[in-house]
């Protein structure tokens, strides 16, 4: 691929051999030099006028030294590279004057050349980061195990990992990001991605690199995760934002993350164990569809005798779910079991009968998606306390831990055991007061990824 690159902008677009391969390999390896820092090369040519070192070899080494100039061993990639040049070019120089006269044509000029070095560099740059095809992978199973748990997963049949930076429910600073993109840069393949559990994917890292990257992520506190039997990374919609937010879902979020992410971090469970905040019974972040979700509440304070049967009921109106309706006499009245609590009907009578709502949290337990898809079941309580809420989490994650069994997640330990039997003890204090025996039992996870 590079070779064809620094092809095209050598011959098509006139550029000189040291400037082809810079923009080749900054187009190839998001390097972010902008066009004007790749004219600083542009005197290169033709061995500096003079006939010296070879053009395209001065870019070749511009772009290690973009790529890797602050490692340490940055000299004798140098002169690995200038070695693997002289090898490609096969005369055993790095001068222009011999090099042209056996790769020049009228026609093509130093094509051929430039192309070669191209080719050299990515193959370089393939074997030093592990990444060069035909040595397949050489690990062994029990180094790749090791590296999952720690958060990365492997390219199959290579050497090459896809690491899961962990953010705080997909919020991070730009110096974080700053970090991200240069551990990205320096020790993977350029490329990051968002994952559905709001982590940062970096791809491309060479299993020899992954010390290095996690003590380069280190510099902005970060760390990587997200994988194994475990409490995964919590995902939040930001409520706060949003016309239809009920709450604070982020600091929700923030503090699931602290407790009970970071907190359990090293709590084995019986399969990974997911949780969602939404705000609202909109379901942005499918709360329902997670191990345990949690979605916002708001219990309107209705009045049936300050309403004066309008015409037209503006709550009636409101309401999206038709839960809202008036009765065969004129009256309004809300159906306990249709109403999911949005509270979009609140302060819409002119007459003040439902100025008034509750808020509070509905606590979701046993959803999943995947090849087989469950939705949470609603514990039948609303919850007025953001503290109940967070010890009902806990509860959550020490049945699964006390109840599960391997391999199965929390979904399947639900249908097992009873929803009844799960919500009465998930109601109750009775895992909180067991909690240091539960946290000792020894407990095998069955999570693959």
């Amino acid at each position: 691929m590079l070779k064809e690159k620094a092809g095209q902008y050598y011959f098509v677009q006139d550029k000189s051999c040291a400037e082809a391969i810079l923009l080749a390999a900054n187009e190839a390896y998001h390097l972010g030099m902008t066009e004007e820092a790749t004219k600083l090369f542009a005197g290169f040519r033709t061995g500096m006028g003079m006939g010296g070192t070879c053009g395209a070899l001065s870019g070749a080494i511009g772009v290690l030294s973009s790529k890797y100039g602050t490692r340490e061993d940055l000299k004798t990639i140098c002169a690995d590279f200038v070695a693997a040049f002289e090898q490609k070019l096969a005369l055993g120089t790095t001068e222009c004057a011999p090099l042209a006269a056996k790769y020049k044509t009228e026609g093509k000029r130093c094509r051929d050349a430039v192309e070669l070095t191209a080719e050299a560099l990515e193959e370089f740059i393939d074997k030093l980061e592990g990444k060069a095809p035909a040595e397949g992978c050489t690990l062994r199973p029990e180094d790749i195990k090791r590296v999952k748990g720690m958060g990365f997963l492997q390219h199959k049949g290579t050497n090459l990992f896809n690491a899961r930076v962990i953010t705080r429910n997909g919020r991070i600073t730009t110096e974080e990001a700053s970090v991200i993109a240069e551990a990205a840069r320096l020790y993977g393949d350029g490329h990051m991605m968002m994952t559905t559990r709001l982590t940062i994917e970096v791809s491309g890292i060479a299993y020899h690199d992954i010390d290095a990257f996690c003590a380069h992520l280190a510099k902005a506190g970060l760390s990587v995760g997200g994988t194994g039997s475990k409490v995964r990374p919590v995902v939040s919609c930001k409520a706060t934002t949003c016309q239809y937010g009920l709450y604070d879902a982020y600091a929700l979020s923030d503090e699931i993350h602290t407790r009970f992410y970071q907190g359990y971090r090293g709590v084995s469970l019986p399969h990974k164990f997911k949780i969602a905040t939404g705000g609202c019974p909109n379901n942005c972040v499918k709360p329902t569809l997670n191990d345990l979700g949690i979605v916002g509440a708001r219990v309107p304070q209705y009045h049936i005798e300050d309403c004066r049967s309008c015409k037209k009921c503006q709550l009636e109106e409101a309401c999206p779910i038709h839960a809202a309706k008036k009765n065969a006499d004129g009256k309004l009245e809300i159906d306990a079991e249709l109403c999911n609590h949005c509270g979009r009907c609140i302060g819409k009578c002119p007459f003040h009968c439902n100025d008034e709502g509750v808020d509070g949290y509905k606590v979701y337990v046993g959803g999943r998606w995947g090849k087989k898809i469950a939705h949470g079941q609603m514990l039948h309580k609303i919850f007025m306390d953001q503290n109940e809420v967070l010890d009902t989490v806990e509860k959550a994650i020490l049945l699964f831990r006390s109840a599960g069994e391997s391999g199965e997640r929390f979904a399947d330990t639900i249908n097992r055991i009873g929803f009844a039997n799960a919500e009465k003890i998930l109601l109750s204090d009775e895992l909180l007061q067991k909690k240091a025996e539960i946290l000792g039992l020894d407990v095998v996870g069955g999570a693959t990824c």
